[in-house]
C-alpha cells in the first residue's frame, strides 16, 4: 500500500484520533497503549483524543497509561454541538449515545498543518504497526475505510434507506466507520461534517447514526482497505482457520471485553486483558 501525494509524506509526525467521553477513556487507555506497543515508525507518534466530557482525574490516568513523553493533544468540545442529534433504537447500537457523533467534528479542530489522521473507535486493539495503514495511498478521495461485514452495501437490510433517492447504485459499497484514515483538507473541502449534520437531522429513524450519515453523504467517494485493518472480532474467529492476519480487531455490538468477559472470544479477551494491565486501569479486569 504505497502512499499518493495526499498527505502522507508531508507530515512530521503520526497522527492518530479518538473521540470519547468519560465512559469510554478506559478503553481508548487500552487501544492506546496497544498502537504505542506495536508503533514502529519512524516519525514522531501523537495521539488526539476529542474530550466529550472527560474529567481532569480521568484524563491523568490516561495519561498515566501511556508512556512518558507520548505526544497527546485533547481537544475539547462542547456538548451542545451534539444536541438534538438522532438516536437509534436498534438493539446493536442501544448501548451508543450522542457522542458518537464526535468524530465528525475532530478534523474540523485540528490546525491547518494537520494534513492526515488515522481516526479509531475506542473499542480496538491494535495488533500490528499500524505505519503501513498510515502510508495508504487514497486515490484522491477525502477518506479511505473498510468495507463492513454486516452491511456490504447502502441497499443491505440495514445500510441506506433511501439510496435510491440519494442518486445512489444498490452496488455502492458501505464502510464501518471506526476505523478511517483521513486527508483532512480534502474530508474539509468536501463539507462531510456539514452535509452528514445535515442528513442525520433530516433523517431522525437512522439504524447506525452516525455511520449511515457519513454512508450516505460520501456516496461512495472514499477509498477501501483490507478489512484486516478493521476486523471484527466475530469474524477474526470464524477467519482463523484461513490464516487470517488482523492488524486490528473492533469489538462490535454491545459486548464489550472491559465490561464483561467476551467468553465466546477468549483469544481475542486475553490480548485485550494484556494491554488493559499495562494501563493505570491494571486492576480492573471484568469479573
Amino acid at each position: 500500500m504505497a502512499g499518493d501525494d495526499d498527505g502522507a509524506t508531508r507530515r512530521e509526525r503520526t497522527c492518530v484520533g479518538f473521540a470519547v467521553d468519560e465512559a469510554y477513556a478506559l478503553p481508548m487507555a487500552v487501544a492506546g497503549r496497544s498502537l504505542i506497543d506495536h508503533y514502529a515508525g519512524t516519525a514522531p507518534l501523537e495521539i488526539v483524543v476529542l474530550d466529550l466530557g472527560i474529567t481532569a482525574p480521568t484524563r491523568a490516568r490516561v495519561l498515566a497509561s501511556w508512556p512518558p513523553g507520548t505526544r497527546v493533544r485533547f481537544v475539547p468540545l462542547p456538548r451542545e454541538n451534539l444536541d438534538g442529534l438522532p438516536l437509534s433504537d436498534h438493539e446493536f447500537v442501544l448501548h451508543l449515545n450522542r457522542n458518537v457523533y464526535g468524530r465528525w467534528f475532530l478534523p474540523e479542530l485540528l490546525p491547518s498543518s494537520y494534513r492526515r489522521l488515522i481516526y479509531l473507535d475506542a473499542d480496538i486493539l491494535v495488533l500490528r504497526d499500524l505505519s503501513p495503514l498510515w502510508r495508504i495511498g487514497l486515490g484522491g478521495q477525502p477518506f479511505a475505510a473498510a468495507q463492513d461485514k454486516g452491511i456490504p452495501y447502502v441497499s443491505s437490510e440495514l445500510g441506506v434507506p433511501d439510496y435510491r433517492d440519494l442518486g445512489l447504485p444498490a452496488s455502492t459499497k458501505y464502510f464501518n466507520a471506526g476505523v478511517m484514515v483521513i486527508d483532512l483538507d480534502r474530508w474539509r473541502t468536501a463539507r462531510i461534517r456539514e452535509r452528514a449534520l445535515h442528513y442525520a437531522r433530516s433523517h431522525p429513524a437512522m439504524r447506525f447514526a452516525d455511520q449511515e450519515a457519513l454512508n450516505a453523504v460520501s456516496g461512495g467517494a472514499w477509498t477501501e482497505f483490507p478489512r484486516e485493518w478493521n476486523c471484527p472480532v466475530e469474524e477474526e474467529l470464524l477467519a482463523a482457520h484461513h490464516k487470517a492476519d488482523p492488524r486490528i480487531i473492533h469489538f462490535l455490538g454491545p459486548d464489550k471485553p472491559w465490561v464483561t468477559d467476551v467468553t465466546w472470544a477468549p483469544h481475542c479477551q486475553a490480548a485485550y486483558a494484556t494491554y488493559l494491565r499495562r494501563t493505570a486501569w491494571a486492576t480492573e479486569l471484568p469479573a
